[in-house]
């Protein structure tokens, strides 16, 4: 049986920049690493939405990835 351990968390923000020159959307998108991989889906959007506060564009999506060692019995 194979067992998963959980070694780190990434949040991923997209956010709206505007419209192109051809009326295409621009998204921008920052990557925070090394959250804490105890933290909660709860605390990570709560960490999402204040950083967004802090941006000069409107936020469209909150992404986190999570890396996962799997190793077997």
């Amino acid at each position: 049986m194979a067992t998963e351990t959980l070694l780190s968390k990434v949040l991923r923000l997209t956010f709206d920049a505007g419209l192109d020159e051809k009326g295409e959307p621009i998204l921008k998108r920052k990557s925070y690493s090394n959250m804490n991989i105890s933290a909660t889906s709860e605390q990570l959007y709560a960490t999402a939405v204040a950083i967004a506060s802090l941006q000069a564009y409107p936020i469209l999506s909150v992404e986190c990835q999570e890396m996962r060692k799997i190793d077997e019995l």
